[in-house]
């Protein structure tokens, strides 16, 4: 109960932080914040995945995690800026409510030999929350799409994110750590949080110009 308690109230607190920056304060400074977190994995994160010694640490490390961040400061920096909005808010959601629906009827393991606490009910309870977090942002914004398009579309980039919080998990139980970090209660590291953003930019990058006319 207690992980629970400190994971919602970290959520809460860095969820009010990091929308209210890239809502409302000058792209250069969210690009600060992003290269903040970007230095935090490189500097205490990531040396609790690789040795430094080892050859992986430097091979890795400039295409996961340099080279993720280095796509998003450059769409933060460009004219395809409002569809971080979409990534960050399809992919938040998802981890948000596969938390809570793997946490209450969670049964069926997706990998446990990676990531033991990972369940179909988790990630598809997950989708149905990112659907309606899509939905609700296209409504806003007065931008009709019928239900096909946002559940193949969300699907897409939900699937995206399960495949970075795989392959994450990957590493930690290769090092045989839980976390990669401890710097946010209940969550762990940035990069317990960022690891399906990372592969999910790729996807919102490369197709930036085909989104930009959907969006």
């Amino acid at each position: 109960m207690k992980i629970v308690i400190k994971r919602a109230i970290t959520g809460a607190v860095l969820g009010a932080f990091f929308w209210t920056a890239f809502i409302y304060v000058p792209p250069i400074w969210f690009s600060c914040i992003l290269l903040g977190i970007l230095l935090q994995i490189i500097i205490f994160e990531w040396k609790n995945l690789f040795d430094l010694r080892e050859l992986p640490f430097w091979l890795l490390m400039p295409v996961y995690p340099i080279l993720p961040f280095a796509l998003l400061l450059d769409m933060n920096h460009s004219e395809y800026r409002y569809l971080l909005f979409i990534l960050f808010m399809i992919v938040f959601t998802h981890d948000t409510g596969s938390y809570i629906i793997g946490s209450v009827l969670g049964k069926h393991k997706i990998y446990p030999a990676i990531s033991p606490n990972k369940t179909w009910e988790g990630f598809f309870g997950g989708y149905l929350a990112a659907c309606l977090g899509l939905r609700s942002v296209l409504w806003e914004q007065q931008i009709p799409k019928p239900w096909w398009f946002i559940l193949v579309f969300t699907f897409a980039v939900c699937t995206l994110s399960l495949m970075g919080d795989m392959f994450e998990s990957w590493l930690k139980r290769r090092a045989n750590i839980k976390d990669s970090g401890d710097i946010l209660p209940g969550h762990g590291g940035f990069l317990d949080r960022f690891d399906g953003i990372m592969f999910a930019v790729f996807f919102f990058y490369f197709f930036r110009h085909y989104l930009s006319t959907i969006f």
